[in-house]
């Protein structure tokens, strides 16, 4: 059975929007939180982040979570290899949480880019972003997934809530410049 690829449902639009401009420059630095078989790596790595000095860093558990049942992760993460494979020395693979690398990382801005479509709980949510802000550049781009996904009635266990929080804490920090499946938002201060 092939691996569900939810990248290309919608997330490739965005990505094309909102990256496209950054498509073959130098000395970026990308990071990815949740990357399931490799899809939206393999997108950057062919699409944005392609000249010799740029990297990304993916971090994932490919442990499984509570919302994605019936899936051999064992098969996701050699589906992840295999797709960055031909990409090996512009991408770095972390098999860790995101609270684990985060809190491995100095506390400075590094990113040009984070993208979080990790743990969907709204507590993990609200701690990648909070970490995330801290590690991107001023200008630099923070995009979440699943915005509008919902898998039961309890807020707790959906991203939006902690996405709402965060924006809103961070206003005067954060400028949100499109908002649907997914937010993006540029760091100002």
């Amino acid at each position: 059975m092939p691996l569900p690829n939810w990248f290309a449902m919608y997330a490739d639009t965005f990505f094309a929007k909102h990256l496209m401009h950054l498509a073959g420059k130098p000395n970026l630095d990308f990071l990815q939180i949740g990357c399931f078989a490799g899809h939206a790596s393999r997108w950057l790595l062919e699409n944005v982040i392609t000249d010799p000095s740029s990297h990304l860093d993916d971090v994932d558990g490919w442990t499984g979570s509570d919302d994605i049942h019936d899936i051999d992760f064992r098969e996701v993460e050699a589906a992840y290899d295999a797709a960055i494979a031909p990409h090996a020395d512009r991408v770095t693979k972390y098999k860790q949480l995101s609270g684990d690398y985060f809190a491995g990382l100095l506390r400075e801005p590094m990113y040009d880019f984070i993208y979080i479509d990790g743990d969907h709980t709204a507590f993990a949510v609200l701690n990648d972003a909070v970490d995330a802000y801290h590690r991107l550049k001023a200008g630099g781009i923070l995009a979440f997934d699943d915005y509008l996904w919902r898998i039961d009635s309890n807020p707790l266990h959906h991203p939006y809530p902690s996405i709402d929080a965060f924006l809103t804490l961070y206003a005067d920090r954060m400028e949100v410049f499109d908002v649907g499946a997914q937010v993006w938002a540029r760091r100002i201060a």
